[in-house]
């Protein structure tokens, strides 16, 4: 894992493999970082993994500051990383707005559990 700041110290950014190996070393970063501004970037386009660990950890993060009233913003996330976290129930760029219509739908496909399969097939 790679740590490093842009020239503001505004944007945090992070390359490598984020995992249970490097875990400490990222909620450290994560820790100094975020205590200097209520409004932070952590750019993610150098992640080639990240696994479970380093995705709760972001999370927690996100969830940490913005109960706080600050802002972490969590950019150019490689595709298999949303994936990931996506697939494990983990929102790592998804809005309020973004969470309650994926609500919506996980309900209205649930209610259709017994009914007709034909309609959820075709989503794929």
């Amino acid at each position: 894992m790679q740590i490093s700041k842009d020239e503001s110290g505004s944007v945090l950014k992070l390359a490598g493999t984020l995992d249970i190996r490097v875990a400490e070393e990222l909620q450290s970063a994560l820790r100094d970082f975020l205590k200097a501004d209520s409004s932070n970037v952590v750019d993610l386009s150098g992640v080639e993994v990240c696994d479970t660990a380093a995705l709760q950890l972001l999370c927690a993060a996100r969830k940490t500051v913005e109960g706080a009233g600050g802002r972490l913003e969590l950019t150019a996330v490689p595709e298999p990383v949303r994936e990931s976290s996506t697939i494990l129930g983990l929102a790592l760029t998804e809005s309020a707005t973004d969470a309650q219509a994926f609500a919506e739908f996980a309900t209205a496909i649930s209610s259709n559990a017994g009914g007709d399969h034909e309609h959820v097939a075709q989503l794929g």
